[in-house]
């Protein structure tokens, strides 16, 4: 007999006010999670709409329009490593309206995939006809490059650039890509 009567205290309802006490549990928890979510969207849309990587892999561009001068500091360019000899290479206005004339905005994760760490570097400083100005920076070997415009680097991949700082670049926009 004991055993059939806690089998039937497993099995009955509980008292009315265990219910009412389940029942407004499950309400409160409801809205608990109805003020997460909402708390949530909230804070989700004043977030950026892209993440950090994201913003790598979109092509930012820059309206180049046309140039009135050209301005080279250093000539000699300079090495992404310590060991990179880059003297024998050598930047000026010639090859930086030849690079921005045929340059293509590219992301700038793609420019961090064909970075090479032993290239040559050189900049300029341009100046447009409206006068905006910006700092060119072009690499030798791969033909990369960037334009950086108040404090925004925008990335430019020329295919006719590779060896644009070498002394017998040949300045031809249908140069083949090197293998």
């Amino acid at each position: 007999m004991i055993f059939g009567q806690s089998a039937k205290v497993l099995t009955q309802e509980p008292p009315n006010e265990s219910r009412n006490l389940l029942g407004n549990m499950a309400m409160t928890i409801k809205q608990f999670l109805s003020a997460a979510l909402l708390t949530g969207a909230a804070v989700a849309s004043f977030a950026s709409p892209t993440s950090d990587f994201d913003k790598t892999i979109q092509t930012k561009k820059y309206r180049l329009g046309p140039i009135k001068s050209v301005v080279v500091q250093d000539r000699s360019a300079k090495g992404f490593g310590a060991q990179t000899a880059c003297g024998h290479l050598a930047i000026d206005e010639k090859r930086v309206r030849f690079f921005l004339a045929n340059a293509q905005f590219r992301s700038e994760y793609q420019y961090s995939q064909e970075l090479q760490t032993g290239d040559c570097n050189a900049q300029a400083q341009v100046t447009f006809q409206d006068r905006r100005t910006a700092k060119v920076s072009i690499d030798n070997w791969t033909g990369w490059g960037a334009i950086t415009a108040r404090g925004t680097a925008y990335f430019l991949q020329c295919d006719a650039c590779a060896d644009i700082l070498a002394t017998g670049f040949p300045f031809d926009a249908r140069k083949p890509v090197r293998p």
